[in-house]
């Protein structure tokens, strides 16, 4: 058996010697920093507090997020507040104090808040602009007073609202994105699902078309996970849930 030359004995034992004495420290890792956001759902028979939740990986310079945990406004959508908007503070202080909880403390300055309208205030902004700019007021500054990052209130055109729809249901479906067998966020390879959004009065159609030029002109163009979508929705009104029952109701009598 071949012995050990006595020089490497002797460095061995020395830095055996100086790996016990100097103190040692955990190298400490950076947590991942986490995100907040807040998004006020205004329909028209009811509003939703929405607290959205994200960290600082991205895929292909856009956010992942989930939903982190909601609040249902008590009472009607903010439209029929439109007779008396000093009362729409009132309604929403309950939902954002409890955001207020939900959120660390030293975050709040940094979360930001964006309330938006659909059907119901758009129909109120058509028909009565005063009262609607009252409203919209009315609920900028209530929500100014909030301890968060106010973005913006405003009125939602059908184009947005049906792309916002667009989005949730391929980020839901993970057509954007999945996570592969490391856990690593890799494009998804699939293609995009077109949405059937039915309402009371009409029905919209909403779905990516390939080439700019192949949709109308009042399609809505975005950029999500390193790539440009052009979406576009299909409006048919009379075509909703009011008229399918109408029709029903005619063949049952019949």
């Amino acid at each position: 058996r071949e012995l050990l030359p006595p020089w490497l004995v002797i460095v061995a034992g020395l830095t055996g010697i100086v790996l016990l004495c100097v103190s040692t420290k955990d190298v400490p890792i950076a947590p991942l920093s986490t995100k907040y956001g807040i998004v006020l759902d205004a329909g028209p028979s009811r509003t939703i507090l929405f607290v959205y939740q994200w960290t600082t990986i991205k895929a292909n310079k856009t956010g992942v997020i989930r939903e982190f945990s909601s609040c249902p406004v008590q009472g009607p959508g903010v439209s029929n507040y439109s007779d008396s908007p000093q009362k729409v503070r009132k309604s929403l202080e309950p939902c954002l104090n409890w955001a207020q909880k939900e959120i660390p403390a030293e975050l709040h300055s940094q979360t930001p808040l964006y309330l938006g309208a659909t059907t119901s205030t758009k129909q109120l902004n058509l028909t009565h602009p005063i009262l609607s700019d009252s409203l919209l007021t009315a609920l900028t500054v209530a929500l100014k007073s909030s301890p968060f990052n106010f973005h913006g209130a405003q009125i939602l055109s059908g184009p947005d609202k049906e792309a916002f729809n667009w989005v949730a249901v391929n980020y839901v479906l993970e057509n954007f994105f999945k996570y592969d067998w490391r856990g690593q966020l890799v494009p998804s390879g699939k293609g995009m699902a077109g949405i059937l959004s039915i309402e009371g009065t009409s029905t919209q159609l909403t779905s990516k078309v390939e080439k700019e030029n192949q949709g109308p002109k009042e399609g809505v163009k975005l950029q999500l996970y390193g790539q440009t979508h052009n979406v576009y929705t299909h409006h048919c009104p009379c075509h909703g849930t009011d008229q399918l029952r109408s029709r029903l109701l005619s063949e049952l009598i019949q």
